[in-house]
């Protein structure tokens, strides 16, 4: 059967969800803020504000994603917590808590009954993230799909050390033909004016999806960043190798921010990127 998906990939900014009990969406939502806040008491990642779950929410239903891979997500309770109460339990939730001094995950959201024979599991790689590896459909045939958040660009070297070893790594594990590889990069990968730490990976045979539908190289950003002006750049990717064609790809915009605290406003420091995508037979 010719698989059509609708996938994303989106870096949902520090998104904890931890309750107390397992409240009702209208329960929750009659609850004072400082009340929502008490039942989480980290001062690393508090419960991320209820507006802007609901923005994400809201995103995700209008798309109506097959699969979504996500990162900095603080737990799998946070993730099966959101998917219950705001998205009515219409997908499986998979992330393994693994691989983050933070407290940050990379996960997926599969629509239930949309992929036979669906599995994830964690990849066991000297990354600063998880990386989960899911498996879409029949054993050697299916399509193999990566979710990673890499070493961001911040410490003493810019984390330029570590990033290089899990440039290396993640280009050691895809697979040459049905293999899709989403997330957050934290880096420029867009060939001819990428960062140099990327050239392995992009030796291998994937392609951008918003290259493969024409967007120019200076409307591809997907992070929002202020400090010193205005930067907004293309960190986040979806790749794919040759044998999936891309029938339609972009980055979903709506309130573009003009200072940092408009961008606080806003659900996430990253933007959702999205496709259409013809698999071929799984």
């Amino acid at each position: 059967m010719t698989q059509n998906l609708h996938i994303a990939s989106f870096n949902a900014e520090n998104f904890s969800l931890l309750l107390d009990k397992p409240y009702t969406r209208e329960e929750l939502d009659a609850i004072d803020e400082t009340t929502y806040h008490d039942m989480n008491p980290s001062i690393y990642n508090p419960n991320k504000k209820r507006t802007k779950i609901a923005e994400i929410a809201r995103i995700i239903e209008e798309n109506d994603f097959d699969l979504i891979g996500l990162c900095e997500i603080c737990g799998l309770e946070s993730l099966e917590t959101f998917n219950r109460l705001y998205l009515d339990g219409r997908y499986d939730c998979y992330l393994h808590e693994e691989n983050s001094t933070r407290g940050i995950f990379v996960g997926a959201l599969l629509k239930k009954g949309r992929f036979p024979g669906a599995k994830a599991k964690n990849v066991p790689v000297n990354f600063s993230r998880n990386l989960i590896k899911l498996e879409l459909g029949k054993k050697g045939g299916g399509i193999q799909v990566f979710v990673v958040h890499l070493k961001s660009q911040m410490g003493e070297d810019r984390g330029l050390e570590q990033r290089i070893k899990e440039v290396e790594q993640l280009s050691s594990l895809v697979r040459h033909r049905k293999c899709i590889i989403m997330g957050d990069f934290n880096g420029i990968l867009i060939r001819g004016i990428h960062q140099f730490e990327y050239e392995r990976f992009l030796e291998l045979p994937v392609y951008d999806v918003l290259a493969a539908v024409g967007i120019p190289q200076n409307k591809r950003y997907t992070h929002y960043y202020f400090s010193g002006g205005k930067n907004f750049s293309q960190l986040d990717y979806i790749f794919c190798t040759h044998d999936i064609e891309v029938l339609d790809a972009c980055v979903l915009e709506e309130e573009i921010p003009s200072s940092w605290e408009e961008r606080n406003k806003l659900p996430s420091d990253h933007l959702f990127i999205r496709a259409h995508i013809n698999t071929g037979v799984i």
